[in-house]
C-alpha cells in the first residue's frame, strides 16, 4: 500500500509540475466495489468474494491559440495486485473545428451497449456468464480518433471516426520510445477503421449505429472482418426503455469454410421507484448462423442455428455516497453451446470518490 500511494504522490506531483506553466489542473477521481457472487450451471454452483477498485488520473489546460486538452490515466490492480495503467487517452479540442483524440485501450465506437438500461449496468455486460460476439472495436488498440464539433448539427447530431493502423497492438505504452513493437501476427498490415453516429431528435430519445471493418492489409482474405450495431433509448420521467440489435461477420482467409455470423437483439426497462431506488429487466437474444463446408457435388451448404438466451434483473438502493445492488442473471445455450444453462447472483456494494 505504502508503494501504491508513494507512486501516485509521484505521478500527480509530476503531472502538476510538467502543466503548471500553462494553466493546468489534474484531478484524481476513483471508484470501488465489493461482490459477492453465487452461480455456475445447474449441476455446479460456485461462490466467490471479490473486491474492484480504479483510479482515474486526470489533466486538462488551455494552450496559447485557444485549443484545449484533456488527458486521463486509469490505474486498476493487476494479476499481482500491483497497480498498473489500464488505459489512457489524450484528447485536443480545436475551438470549433472538433476535436482529436490518441486512445491507447480507450475510445470505444461501438454501439452494442448504447441501448443499456440498468439499474446497476447494462444487462449481461454488468453480471453475466457468457461473452457475446459483437465484433469490431477500435478501443481493443491504440487507436486515433476525430469527433464532429458539438451542437454544429441539427437534431443533436454528432460523427465520431476511428482508425487502427496496426490491429493486436496493445502495447503503445505512453511515450514514443514505447509505441508499440510490431506485433509478429499483424506484419501484414491488417487495419481497422470505425464509424459512428448519434443524435437526439426529441427530448428524451437517443438514437446512433455504428459500422466497423478491419482490413486484411496484405494478408488473403475471403471476408474481411465486419460488426455494426444501431440502438434507440427513450427517457420519460421515471422510465428509461432501450432497444439494440448488433451483427459480426468475422474474417475468412478462404471462401470455402466453415464460417458463423452472429445477429443479437437487445431490449430494457429500468424504473425509478424513488430518488433512492430504482430496478430493471433486459433481455438479450444472441444468434449464432454457422453456414457449413460445401460438400463435393453440392450446389450449397447446409446451415446450423442456436440463439442464447440472457434474461437480467437487477435493483439497486443508494444510501449517501453507497450503492447497495443486486443482480440475477440467467442464460440459456450459454456460450453458444446447446443445452449450457447457467445462472448468477451477484450482491454488492460500490462507492465513488
Amino acid at each position: 500500500m505504502k508503494k501504491i500511494t508513494k507512486t501516485l504522490l509521484v505521478l500527480v506531483s509530476s503531472i502538476s509540475m510538467s502543466f503548471a506553466a500553462i494553466a493546468g489542473e489534474v484531478t484524481l477521481t476513483g471508484s470501488a466495489k465489493a461482490s459477492y457472487a453465487i452461480g455456475g450451471s445447474d449441476d455446479s454452483m460456485d461462490k466467490g468474494l471479490g473486491v474492484s477498485n480504479e483510479l482515474k488520473v486526470a489533466a486538462s489546460g488551455e494552450m496559447d491559440n485557444g485549443f484545449t486538452w484533456n488527458y486521463h490515466l486509469d490505474l486498476d490492480p493487476g494479476a499481482s495486485g500491483a497497480m498498473v495503467n489500464d488505459d489512457a487517452a489524450l484528447t485536443i479540442n480545436t475551438n470549433g473545428m472538433g476535436t482529436i483524440g490518441f486512445f491507447d485501450g480507450e475510445g470505444s465506437l461501438h454501439s452494442n451497449l448504447a441501448w443499456g438500461v440498468g439499474a446497476l449496468g447494462t444487462g449481461s455486460d454488468y453480471a453475466g456468464t457468457m461473452t457475446i460476439q459483437y465484433g469490431n472495436d477500435v478501443d481493443a488498440d491504440a487507436n486515433i480518433q476525430y469527433h464532429t464539433p458539438a451542437d454544429i448539427l441539427p437534431f443533436g447530431i454528432s460523427a465520431k471516426v476511428g482508425y487502427v493502423p496496426n490491429v493486436g497492438d496493445q502495447t503503445g505504452g505512453n511515450d514514443f520510445k514505447n509505441a508499440g513493437a510490431v506485433n509478429p501476427q499483424t506484419l501484414a498490415g491488417n487495419s481497422l477503421i470505425q464509424y459512428r453516429v448519434d443524435a437526439s431528435p426529441i427530448d428524451g430519445l437517443s438514437i446512433g449505429a455504428d459500422y466497423a471493418t478491419e482490413n486484411g492489409g496484405s494478408l488473403a482474405k475471403a471476408q474481411d472482418n465486419e460488426s455494426g450495431a444501431y440502438y434507440a433509448k427513450y427517457a420519460l420521467g421515471n422510465f428509461k426503455l432501450g432497444y439494440g440489435k448488433s451483427l459480426y461477420a468475422p474474417g475468412l482467409t478462404a471462401k470455402n469454410t466453415a464460417k458463423t455470423m452472429y445477429e443479437t437483439d437487445s431490449y430494457g426497462v429500468e424504473i425509478a421507484i424513488n430518488d433512492q431506488m430504482s430496478i430493471s429487466y433486459s433481455q438479450e437474444k444472441s444468434e449464432a448462423t454457422t453456414n457449413n463446408v460445401i460438400a463435393a457435388g453440392s450446389a450449397s451448404g447446409t446451415k446450423t442455428k442456436l440463439e442464447a438466451d440472457i434474461d437480467s434483473i437487477q435493483a439497486a438502493y443508494v444510501i449517501g455516497g453507497a450503492t447497495l445492488g443486486v443482480a440475477v442473471t440467467e442464460t440459456s445455450n450459454a456460450d453458444y453451446v446447446a443445452t449450457k444453462e447457467e445462472k448468477v447472483t451477484v450482491f454488492s456494494i460500490a462507492m465513488a470518490f
